[in-house]
């Protein structure tokens, strides 16, 4: 059983008129525990791709089935259901809310769960520490830097242990010792709770955390190797 089947994706955007092709007949599968890279050089259309697997875009054709569930098929309110529960997203810009601290960014994705106040504090304090931020929790974004509020995103992506995870340049924004830092984090509990990953990267993620990459080019996605 596959956690994402992609079938058939194909989008494009109405510019003055005419259409503007990102992709098309974009297929492919994700395996339990696997992590997916998809390649490309920026403006391919990688992060719209995300986008539309997440359900924040709608593709103008072609199925996406998340453990057999069309999120094609889905309304929006079924769509925010699936990523408040399943689906994790590390965006390149992070978006914190600045005006609340790292504790609170994290414990915001588990208020409408049914989690109790002190249970969401629980975990959103563990996972920081975890990532290295036992000393931040009542830091303010802005009081953070770059490396540690890519932190505090990766832990707002895993604090509710989703089955997918989405990341459009996670690695981009940092320097290269950060990165790896970071990398090393994320991938380790990755790899502890068998979370399968989607990375969307024009270079500046390290394929040896990768088991597989996809590229994205001229509309269409390849196979790169089986086996990084």
């Amino acid at each position: 059983m596959f956690v994402l089947n992609v079938d058939n994706l194909s989008k494009s955007f109405d510019v003055r008129g005419n259409q503007l092709k990102i992709f098309s007949d974009i297929s492919f599968a994700v395996k339990p525990g696997e992590v997916l890279l998809i390649s490309g050089r920026s403006g391919v259309g990688k992060s719209t791709l995300l986008g539309i697997l997440s359900g924040l875009d709608r593709a103008n054709s072609g199925k996406i089935f998340f453990k057999d569930k069309d999120l094609t098929a889905m309304t929006l309110n079924e769509l925010a259901e699936l990523r408040a529960k399943h689906i994790g997203m590390i965006f390149q810009s992070f978006n914190l809310i600045q005006t609340w601290t790292a504790l609170e960014n994290v414990e915001a994705v588990l208020m409408h769960r049914g989690i109790d106040a002190a249970e969401r504090r629980k975990r959103a304090t563990e996972i920081l520490e975890e990532l290295g931020l036992g000393e931040r929790l009542a830091n303010l974004p802005a009081e953070l830097s770059v490396g540690q509020q890519q932190r505090v995103a990766i832990a707002r992506t895993m604090v509710h242990r989703p089955d997918l995870i989405l990341a459009d340049e996670p690695t981009g924004d940092v320097d290269e010792e950060t990165a790896s830092e970071v990398m090393t984090l994320l991938m380790e509990r990755v790899k502890k709770d068998n979370i399968s990953m989607i990375a969307a990267s024009h270079g500046a993620f390290n394929k040896k955390y990768a088991d597989r990459e996809l590229m994205l080019k001229d509309g269409k996605i390849c196979d790169i190797t089986e086996t990084i």
